[in-house]
């Protein structure tokens, strides 16, 4: 029992972090299509300096969240 609930509590925080990765990465996304539409130096700007991190913290949080999650191990009893 004590394991279940171990496992099932770090779940949770795995799914938020993967959450939160895809809310950045859509932020990033969506700052990009919009500075894309716009042709001025400052759009430019915002694409590199907005958008551009919010896609990369997006990408390096999920991959966090994957290596860092541990893994459920079962033991069976003896």
């Amino acid at each position: 029992m004590p394991n279940e609930s171990r496992a099932a509590s770090a779940t949770p925080v795995v799914e938020k972090r993967v959450r939160l990765a895809a809310v950045l990465i859509c932020l990033g996304m969506l700052v990009q299509l919009i500075t894309l539409l716009r042709i001025h130096p400052l759009a430019f700007m915002a694409f590199i300096l907005i958008a551009c991190p919010l896609v990369a913290a997006g990408i390096l949080l999920y991959l966090y969240s994957i290596v860092s999650h541990q893994p459920e191990t079962r033991t069976t009893p003896s």
